[in-house]
C-alpha cells in the first residue's frame, strides 16, 4: 500500500489530523454539554444561596456556601457531571496482556508478583495438554487420576491461586493441532477429539484457568481443498467444508458442557494464512459459541501483526480482519461476535532468527544475528535479542492495546523474557532457551509493557471507533488510492522475480499484451476494498511465487510536497515519474504505512508504479498519498 509521509518519517498513526475533523467534533460537543450542565447546576444553587443570604461574596472574588445549602442529595449529581467531564478526556481501557512462552506453573507461581508488576495479566500455559490427541489427565503419566488427585491439576491450581492473589487472572491451557487431525467427515474420530477437549475444559475450570487456547497452525495444508490427503471418495468439496464448520461447532459445544463461561482463544488468523477450511472451522467455532450464548466469547489471536511496529497500521489491520470475519458469518452469528468476541493483536519483540540458504535458495537452517553468529547454523532459539528496538516496541504495543478490545498478546519465542541460573534449572528444569543470555535492553522492553502507553489522543479516538465497529467511515478519508491499472502475474518459483525486469518496467503501454506466468497478461482496472486494500490474489492467477504491477496517475493542480505511504505483501518497489523511490525485498503482511516515502508531486500529471512480488498466500497492497501531516491531499484527482 502506498502512503505519503512527512519529512520526519512520522507514521500516520501519529499524524492523522483528519481525526480532529471527524472525531473531535463529537468529543467537543460532549464536553460543551457537560460544561454547560455543570455551570447551570452551580449557578442555580449560587442564586438560591444569594437569595436566602446564605452566601457571602467577599469583594466579588469568591464565594462561601454554608454547608447546609448544598444538600447531600446533590452530590451524586455533581459526581456524575464531573465523572462525565473527565471520562470524555480519559484514555481507553487497556485490554488484558497475555504472554505465550514455555513458562512452567512452578516458575510462574514463584514469580507471579514480578510478572504482574511488569504489566502481564495472564499466560498461555503450554505442555499441560500439548496436542489435540492427548488426554489432559495423562500429562502426569497417570491417566487414571482424573480429578483433584491429578498431579498436573494440583500444579496448575496452586499456580493460579498465587497468580490471582497477585492480580493475574487470565491464564489459559494452550492446546495445538501439532499433528494431522482426522478427516473432517470422520464423525467417530472427531467424537473422541471432542471428548479430549471436554476434559481439557473441565481441567481448566477445576484448576482456575480462564479457558482454552487452541493453535491450529501446524496442519496448514489440511485447510486447502486440494490437499493430497483428500481423495474425495464418498464426499465432495462442499461436504468437506460443511463438515469443517460442524467440527468447529461441536468442538466448542463439548468444551462449554464442562465450562459454560469459559473464554476461548484461537490462533492464528487462518482466514488469511490458509485455505477455506480454516475459515470454515472458525465460522463453526463462533457459531457454536453464539448458539450457546457463551459469555466468554471467542477471541482471535493474530500473528501477521508480529513485526508491525506502526500504531495506525495495527489498528487498521484489526479493523480489516474483523470486517472480513464478519463478512463470513451469518447475521445472527455476526451479532454475537460484535457483542462477545474480538481480535487480539499479537507482537513478537524478542527472539531473533534468520534463514540460512544455499546458493540455490534452499534453506539450510537458522542462525542469529550475523554480527554475533555469522552464518553458523545454531537454530531458531539461540538468539534472544530484539526483533526491533524498545522504542519501536512502544509504538507496536500502543497499536496492540488500541486495536484489541479484550486481549492482546506477546509471543515469547522461548524464554526470551527471563534467564535461568543453574539453581533455577535445578528447581524448574531447563525450559527451551532459558539459560541463554537475554537482550541487553530487556528492562526497557519490560518498561514498555508496564507503562501501557496508548499513543496520541487521535489514535485513542480511532481505536475507540474501531472497537465500536465504526472504523470504516473514518478510514475512508485517509487518502487511499481507490483504483489502479494492474497487470500480472509475471515470473515463477525459482526465478528471482524481485530483481528481474519485466515489460511494465520498460514501458507503460496500457493496451499491451505480454507473456507472463500465463501466455497472455493485460492491464485491467482493480479497485481497493472498503479499507483501502488492493487484493491481487482475487484478480490474478497463479498467485504464488509471482509478481504484479499496479499503476495510477495522480493529477495535482499545484506543485506540492507530501508522502507516499505504502504497505505490501510481500516485496515493494516504487517508482514516481520513472524515478525509483523504494526498493525493499521483504516477506511480510500488507499493513498500511509500512513504508513512508517523502515525495514531490509536480503540477499536472504524476505516474506511480508499484511492483509487488509474492511468496505464498495473501498478495496485495495499500497505497495512500498525504500531506506532510498525514492528511489526505484533497485537491488531487486520479486516473483510472
Amino acid at each position: 500500500m502506498l502512503v505519503l509521509l512527512d519529512e520526519n518519517g512520522l507514521t500516520s498513526a501519529r499524524r492523522l489530523c483528519y481525526l480532529d475533523r471527524n472525531i473531535t467534533v463529537e468529543w467537543c460537543f460532549r464536553r460543551v454539554v457537560v460544561v454547560v450542565l455543570t455551570v447551570l447546576f452551580f449557578a442555580k444553587h449560587i442564586w438560591i444561596a444569594a437569595a436566602t443570604q446564605e452566601m457571602t461574596l467577599p469583594l466579588g472574588m469568591g464565594f462561601l456556601l454554608r454547608r447546609e445549602t448544598m444538600r447531600r442529595s446533590h452530590f451524586p449529581i455533581i459526581g456524575i457531571l464531573l465523572v462525565c467531564g473527565c471520562a470524555s478526556n480519559a484514555g481507553l481501557k487497556a485490554p488484558h496482556t497475555l504472554l505465550f512462552s514455555p513458562i512452567t506453573p512452578e516458575y510462574l507461581q514463584d514469580t507471579a508478583q514480578e510478572w504482574k508488576a511488569t504489566g502481564y495479566d495472564g499466560f498461555l500455559l503450554a505442555n499441560v495438554m500439548r496436542n489435540w490427541s492427548d488426554d489432559v489427565w495423562g500429562t502426569d503419566s497417570e491417566s487414571r487420576t482424573r480429578g483433584d488427585d491429578d498431579q498436573t491439576l494440583q500444579r496448575v491450581k496452586c499456580c493460579n491461586e498465587e497468580c490471582r492473589a497477585q492480580g493475574i487472572t487470565q491464564n489459559f491451557i494452550k492446546v495445538a493441532f501439532y499433528s494431522h487431525v482426522p478427516l473432517w467427515t470422520d464423525e467417530t474420530s472427531w467424537q473422541e477429539i471432542n471428548e479430549n477437549f471436554r476434559e481439557a475444559a473441565r481441567f481448566a475450570k477445576m484448576s482456575g484457568c480462564r479457558g482454552i487456547a487452541l493453535d491450529i497452525e501446524y496442519v496448514g495444508e489440511q485447510y486447502d481443498l486440494d490437499w493430497d490427503g483428500y481423495d474425495y471418495e464418498g464426499y465432495t468439496p462442499a461436504e468437506l467444508r460443511r463438515a469443517a464448520v460442524k467440527r468447529g461447532r461441536d468442538l466448542v459445544a463439548a468444551m462449554l458442557q464442562s465450562y459454560p463461561d469459559m473464554v476461548f482463544l484461537t490462533l492464528p488468523e487462518g482466514i488469511y494464512f490458509y485455505g477455506p477450511l480454516a475459515t470454515d472451522l472458525l465460522v463453526g467455532m463462533v457459531r457454536g459459541m453464539g448458539r450457546a450464548g457463551a459469555p466468554g466469547g471467542i477471541h482471535l489471536l493474530t500473528e501477521r501483526s508480529y513485526q508491525v511496529v506502526n500504531t495506525f497500521g495495527l489498528i487498521h489491520y484489526a479493523h480489516r480482519l474483523e470486517s472480513d470475519i464478519l463478512a463470513a458469518l451469518d447475521k445472527s452469528t455476526a451479532s454475537y461476535w460484535k457483542r462477545r468476541c474480538s481480535i487480539a493483536l499479537g507482537g513478537w519483540p524478542l527472539g531473533y532468527y534468520r534463514e540460512i540458504l544455499d546458493e540455490e535458495g534452499n534453506r539450510l537452517g537458522y542462525s542469529g544475528r550475523a554480527e554475533e553468529f555469522g552464518d553458523r547454523i545454531v537454530g531458531s532459539y539461540a538468539d534472544k535479542s530484539g526483533n526491533f528496538s524498545p522504542e519501536d516496541f512502544r509504538e507496536q504495543y500502543a497499536g496492540l492495546l488500541l486495536g484489541s478490545r479484550k486481549y492482546c498478546w506477546i509471543y515469547g519465542h522461548g524464554a526470551t523474557w527471563w534467564h535461568f541460573t543453574e539453581a533455577d534449572v535445578a528447581r524448574y528444569g531447563n525450559v527451551s532457551n532459558s539459560t541463554l543470555p537475554v537482550d541487553r535492553q530487556l528492562d526497557a522492553y519490560r518498561a514498555v509493557v508496564k507503562e501501557k502507553w496508548m499513543s496520541s489522543d487521535r489514535m485513542k479516538n480511532l481505536g475507540q471507533r474501531v472497537r465500536k465497529h465504526e472504523g470504516e467511515a473514518i478510514l475512508q478519508d485517509l487518502g487511499f488510492v481507490g483504483t489502479f491499472k494492474v497487470i500480472g502475474p509475471f515470473g515463477s518459483k525459482g526465478l528471482d522475480s524481485f530483481s528481474h525486469v519485466f515489460p511494465p518496467e520498460r514501458e507503460t503501454d496500457f493496451d499491451g499484451d505480454y507473456a507472463g506466468s500465463v501466455p497472455h497478461v493485460r492491464w485491467r482496472n482493480v479497485s481497493a476494498d472498503s479499507v483501502g486494500y488492493v487484493d491481487f490474489r482475487s484478480h490474478l492467477s497463479p498467485s504464488d511465487w509471482v509478481c504484479a504491477y499496479a499503476c495510477c496517475k495522480v493529477i495535482s493542480p499545484d506543485s506540492v510536497s507530501g508522502q507516499i505511504r505504502l504497505g505490501t505483501n510481500d516485496t515493494a518497489t516504487l517508482w514516481l515519474n520513472g524515478e525509483k523511490m523504494l526498493c525493499k525485498k521483504v516477506e511480510r503482511s500488507a499493513v498500511p504505512d509500512s513504508d513512508i516515502v517523502p515525495v514531490h508531486l509536480r503540477k499536472g500529471e504524476n505516474t506511480i508504479l508499484v511492483k509487488v512480488c509474492n511468496t505464498e498466500y495473501n498478495w496485495g497492497l495499500y497505497l495512500r498519498i498525504t500531506d506532510e501531516e498525514g492528511n489526505a491531499l484533497t485537491k488531487l484527482t486520479f486516473w483510472p
